[in-house]
């Protein structure tokens, strides 16, 4: 049973990681089919996917509690930069690298971000990186250069700014990361999520004015929301901590990293998206250090 539980695991986590890939493709093919932008999308699937969280936790939990993380005062700092600084931006950042460059590309050098986590790690506990540290760090430089300039470096293969906003997207990855430990420890993970992605929601669609803005009106458009919101969110992470449970945080962090490979092939199969040979090159970099930083020193 315990052996069946391990595949069980390994599976669904690997089917979570498919779905995030897949959540991005959808993005993609909303700003390049449908027309609508990162301003309408994000704000609206933070909104939704956080909303659908929220009413789960409060069925599961039964009582006030489904309330806490959004009225402790101690933790109320905490909360907040979880939910804006890493949450909001997070997502609209990355969503928004979609719409300027491709979901494959975006995603991938979003997969920097550990490498960026271990580089304040390193410099909060004063010390240099190991050995499988430092390498995993050059990997993630190496790619995300590859990435963008196709060895000529007197040259970027995506613009400019979208190499900016997929790089600010790795770094509040960083902060969605580490701010929330102790709302974590005290809280379920799950309606932290929820709660962030709401306050997230209401923030950036108040600040960007979303009721202006176009959407989706067909259901070809509504089908590919639904695939951001409800299975490259709600499904996904859910599929992920089902595995976090069953075979531990280490090993279905490493099977997640499935995801910048989804959306490559989702992309190329879906909507057409080309890929060079240098390309490959840059994803395998970054996605190793991920396989590095797993290995114990």
């Amino acid at each position: 049973m315990k052996f069946e539980g391990q595949i069980f695991g390994i599976f669904i986590t690997f089917l979570g990681g498919v779905l995030w890939g897949f959540s991005g493709v959808c993005g993609q093919y909303l700003f390049e089919i449908k027309g609508v932008s990162a301003n309408w999308l994000v704000p609206l699937r933070l909104l939704c996917a956080g909303g659908v969280l929220v009413i789960y936790c409060a069925f599961s939990l039964r009582d006030r509690r489904v309330f806490a993380p959004i009225l402790d005062a101690n933790l109320r700092a905490q909360f907040l930069a979880f939910s804006i600084l890493g949450l909001m931006l997070t997502q609209y950042f990355y969503f928004y690298s979609i719409e300027l460059s491709n979901a494959a590309v975006a995603t991938v050098i979003q997969y920097t971000a550990p490498a960026m986590i271990l580089a304040i790690v390193c410099i909060t506990e004063a010390r240099l990186p190991k050995i499988n540290e430092f390498v995993s760090l050059i990997l993630a430089i190496l790619g995300v250069v590859i990435l963008a300039t196709h060895g000529d470096l007197g040259s970027l293969v995506i613009s400019q700014k979208a190499l900016i906003f997929c790089l600010l997207s790795a770094a509040c990855v960083c902060v969605y990361n580490l701010a929330p430990k102790k709302l974590n420890q005290k809280y379920p993970v799950v309606l932290n999520l929820g709660w962030g992605m709401v306050l997230g929601g209401v923030v950036l669609g108040g600040v960007l004015g979303v009721w202006n803005l176009a959407g989706v009106s067909d259901l070809s458009g509504v089908l590919a929301f639904l695939g951001v919101v409800f299975f490259g969110t709600v499904l996904a992470f859910s599929f992920y901590m089902v595995g976090v449970k069953l075979i531990g945080a280490p090993k279905a962090s490493l099977i997640a990293a499935i995801e910048p490979v989804s959306a490559a092939v989702f992309a190329h199969f879906w909507l057409g998206t080309k890929f060079v040979f240098l390309d490959f090159v840059g994803f395998v970099l970054i996605i190793s250090c991920i396989f590095l930083l797993a290995k114990k020193g």
